[in-house]
């Protein structure tokens, strides 16, 4: 995982992200991201509701300190299903796999629209169904 300093210099830092438990019965009380620099300095970010709220969080507490967090999870176009809603995978329109909310934004895909030409034209030959014999 990479960050940006006041300079613009990356910077290589490590992260983990999970749920936050209180109490002693460890009862369920929202979602953190964490970041560890090099020099072991840790920047954490929390919310009761929403991984990606917490990885908001943290980019906010990064930038109090002169760091920004580059990651997929922070562009606006990231998506996520119902189904994988806090589990730090979503998706982007113009990309076909899931992508991890701490990877690097990937670049579009290029040939979309010559992709779905090609499918429309294998389609199109197609007969599912059809009794053709008459």
């Amino acid at each position: 995982m990479s960050l940006l300093n006041g300079e613009g210099a990356n910077i290589s830092a490590t992260y983990e992200s999970g749920l936050v438990l209180t109490g002693r019965s460890r009862v369920f009380a929202g979602y953190y991201v964490r970041v560890t620099l090099p020099s072991e300095t840790e920047f954490t970010g929390e919310d009761e509701h929403s991984l990606r709220s917490a990885l908001l969080r943290l980019a906010s507490n990064l930038a109090a300190g002169k760091l920004i967090l580059t990651c997929s999870g922070l562009d606006p176009r990231w998506r996520q299903s119902g189904l994988s809603e806090n589990t730090g995978w979503g998706y982007f329109p113009f990309y076909p796999e899931a992508v991890h909310m701490m990877s690097p934004i990937p670049e579009s895909v290029e040939h979309v629209d010559e992709l779905d030409r090609e499918i429309r034209e294998a389609v199109s030959d197609m007969r599912i169904g059809l009794d053709t014999r008459q």
